[in-house]
Parts: structure tokens; C-alpha cells; sequence
């Protein structure tokens, strides 16, 4: 019995000798054998809230995932909200998402009004909100990433003035500009950046006609087509509303290319009708960019440091204009021009799958 006990005690004081060595002289276990988890925590920043208006759009499905991708670069985990394009949902997943207190709130509106009370309650928490794509004027905001429309016309105007001097030798010529809803913010920029570029030229002729509702271009085109039989261009302020145009220009015997189409926006059924001839350019909004610019300036907006008025670099894009307006520094990215020479550039947001 006591040879027994003898063994047993040795046996025990071996065991506590081998765990000490294991464990360290703390007596707590080591760590060391969860380190992938004890990095990934290291490095997460934390979390960010991307609320999009919808995810069927493939520009609002294209920008979620890059908002993801470049979180995930930055050391931030990106969940993104889809409100369905209902103003409600959208308010109650902020609302929601402020009790989860993360980071930042990034945040295309769906209404850009009814929103603001809840980015109000979502800055009393002490929680950063930045503005995509809508300006949110009724508040000040951190941060806003937007297309510059001004920008956009001006670049449209500029590529028509291209074509006209390479169909007429000169700046002459006539030009139909179809608007969408004149209550819509992007349509009456771009009309602002194409008309001012159209007032210094007297030999060009320019018909202004609105889209209510954005609809009824068709017969804008179909009853200008009777009156102004000599229009070389026609400017249309979204390309979604391009492709009900087509068929009245089919059926007044036109070809592709006898009348130049020119866009904006730069989704995929532009991208096709570029292809086939009919649209001869397009303004592309540069999504990736416009993206790209959230996280460009997140850490200012997360420090507190001032952001200051000037030009910038963003994801390869030159002369970006930040300007710091009434509701908060704000981020102008310009279009693209898009024509058939790189309408297959797979960074257009009209070709991600």
C-alpha cells in the first residue's frame, strides 16, 4: 500500500512538473495555438454599415461589393443593408444598426430627406455617416462621395462639340437634349454643365425638352424627328431611357449612326447599343472610384482631421474636386467618356458580372 502511494505521488508531482511547462508559470494556458484568431482580431478595425437604395440595380450591387472589398483592404468588416428602395425599411435598418454602434455608417438614400433624423441619432451616438452617390443636404455630414452632374454635362457638350466638327467640319450644327424629371438634382447639373458650355457657341443650335417622370422621350424624339428633320445629335441625360428611342429612329428609316446618340451613366444596355453602333459615346459614372473614395478619406473622417478643398487622386482617377459645402466636405468624381475604342474595359461598371 504505501509502495502504492508512493508511485502515485510521484506520478502526480511528473504531471503538475509537465503542465507547468505547458502553461507557463502563471498557471494560465497559452494562446499560441489560436493565433490566426488572436491576429484576425488584432486586425479588425471594426465594423462598417453599407446601406444601398436596392441590390437588383447592377451599379448598387457593383458598389456594395467593392465597398467590401475595399473595407475588407482597410481592415474593416463591410455588411451591406438592402432597403428594397423603401424609404421606411432604410430608417429602420439605420435605427437598427445604430444600437450595433459600429463604426461608420455609409449610406446611399433612398430618400434623402426622410432619412435625416436618423443620421441625426446616429452622429448623437458618436457614430461617423457618410454620404454615396445622394447628396444629403438636410444635415452636416462626415463625408459625401458623389458623381459631379456639372462635370458630366460638361463632358458630354465637349464630346459633342468632337462630333460635330468631325461631321461638319465646324462647331455647327443642331442638337436635341433630352432631360429626365426636372425634380431630380442629377438631370438639371448636367443640364447646367452642358448648357454653359453650349451658350459661347452661336453657330450650334440646342432643343431643350424634359422627360416628366422620366417618360415619354420616345415621342419627344419621334414629334422633334417632324419638326427639326436636320438634328445631329441627340443628347440623352440617362442611358436607360436610350433604348425606347431606337425604334423610332428604325422606323423613320435612320441607321446606326446617322444621328449620333450620345448617354450617360454607362450601364450595360449602353454598353451594348456602343457595340452595335447606335450609341456613338457615353458619359460613364465611375463607380469604382466613387467608391473608393469613401475609404481614400475614412481615416480622416474617423480622426477628426480637417479635409481640405482641392484636387485629388482617387483609385487612378486625376483632378477629382473635393469641396467642403454647406452639409459637409463632399467628393466630385467626373465621368468617363465612353466610346467603341474601350467600351470592353472590364472596370466599367456596365461590364461586372
Amino acid at each position: 500500500m504505501k509502495k502504492y502511494l508512493l508511485k502515485t505521488t510521484i506520478l502526480l508531482l511528473v504531471v503538475v512538473f509537465i503542465c507547468a511547462l505547458s502553461f507557463g508559470c502563471t498557471g494560465k494556458a497559452s494562446t499560441s495555438g489560436d493565433s490566426s484568431a488572436t491576429t484576425a482580431a488584432a486586425e479588425s478595425k471594426g465594423t462598417i454599415y453599407w446601406f444601398a437604395t436596392d441590390m437588383v440595380n447592377g451599379f448598387n450591387i457593383g458598389s456594395a461589393t467593392n465597398a467590401q472589398k475595399f473595407g475588407k483592404e482597410a481592415g474593416y468588416e463591410v455588411k451591406v443593408l438592402d432597403p428594397k428602395n423603401v424609404p421606411d425599411t432604410q430608417i429602420n435598418q439605420v435605427e437598427t444598426a445604430i444600437s450595433l454602434k459600429p463604426k461608420v455608417l455609409m449610406v446611399k438614400a433612398v430618400d434623402n430627406q426622410t432619412i435625416v433624423e436618423s443620421i441625426n441619432k446616429a452622429k448623437a451616438a458618436g457614430i461617423k455617416v457618410m454620404a454615396y452617390d445622394n447628396t444629403i443636404k438636410g444635415t452636416k455630414m462626415d463625408f459625401s462621395s458623389v458623381l459631379g452632374c456639372v462635370k458630366v454635362g460638361e463632358l458630354a457638350a465637349n464630346e459633342c462639340l468632337r462630333l460635330l466638327k468631325e461631321k461638319n467640319g465646324a462647331e455647327k450644327g443642331k442638337i436635341l437634349q433630352i432631360m429626365g424629371d426636372l425634380s431630380d438634382q442629377y438631370t438639371v447639373l448636367i443640364g447646367e454643365g452642358f448648357t454653359n458650355v453650349m451658350k459661347g457657341k452661336p453657330d450650334i443650335t440646342l432643343i431643350t425638352k424634359d422627360s416628366p417622370g422620366y417618360q415619354g422621350q420616345a415621342n419627344t424624339v419621334a414629334d422633334q424627328l417632324v419638326v427639326n428633320k436636320d438634328i445631329d445629335i441627340i443628347f440623352v441625360h440617362a442611358d436607360s431611357m436610350i433604348p425606347s428611342v431606337v425604334p423610332v429612329l428604325e422606323e423613320k428609316s435612320y441607321k446606326a449612326g446617322d444621328i449620333k446618340l450620345l448617354g450617360t451613366d454607362g450601364d450595360p444596355s449602353a454598353l451594348d447599343l456602343i457595340r452595335t453602333g447606335w450609341i456613338t459615346s457615353t458619359v460613364g459614372v465611375p463607380m469604382i472610384q466613387q467608391v473608393g473614395g469613401m475609404f481614400q478619406f475614412l481615416d480622416d473622417v474617423l480622426n477628426g482631421t480637417a479635409i481640405k478643398d482641392g484636387e485629388y487622386e482617387v483609385k487612378g482617377a486625376k483632378g477629382v474636386q473635393l469641396k467642403n459645402e454647406e452639409w459637409g466636405p463632399t467628393l466630385y468624381l467626373p465621368g468617363t467618356i465612353i466610346t467603341k475604342e474601350n467600351v470592353d474595359d472590364p472596370n466599367l461598371w456596365g461590364n461586372l458580372k
